[in-house]
């Protein structure tokens, strides 16, 4: 049983956000707009980074199989989808949009 412990490794998952920051002056100025990768969402990064002082709207997110450590970079986004719902037959390709692929918490 030790062995089976010791041996197992797991694999995680994170999403990818696309995010839209723009920075506000101290006089209430918006600043030039700039695109950020992060992995926190649109809440997240105006809480962390600083609310009231940003603007931050989501442009895309994705979702990346694997792990977050050692600094590793995001994985880039699908160029499309793979997936298709599991009752399809297996012999038929459809390609389905990216609003409607299956999402994987």
């Amino acid at each position: 049983m030790l062995f089976l412990l010791t041996k197992a490794s797991a694999w995680a998952g994170y999403r990818v956000y696309q995010l839209k920051v723009t920075p506000f002056d101290l006089k209430g100025k918006a600043q030039k707009t700039r695109v950020v990768l992060s992995t926190l969402d649109p809440n997240q990064y105006q809480n962390y980074a600083g609310f009231g002082l940003l603007k931050v709207e989501l442009a895309d997110s994705w979702y990346c199989p694997g792990d977050t450590g050692h600094f590793r970079k995001y994985c880039s986004k699908p160029k499309e989808p793979t997936r298709v719902p599991a009752s399809l037959e297996r012999n038929k390709r459809i390609h389905l949009p990216v609003n409607l692929q299956p999402i994987i918490p």
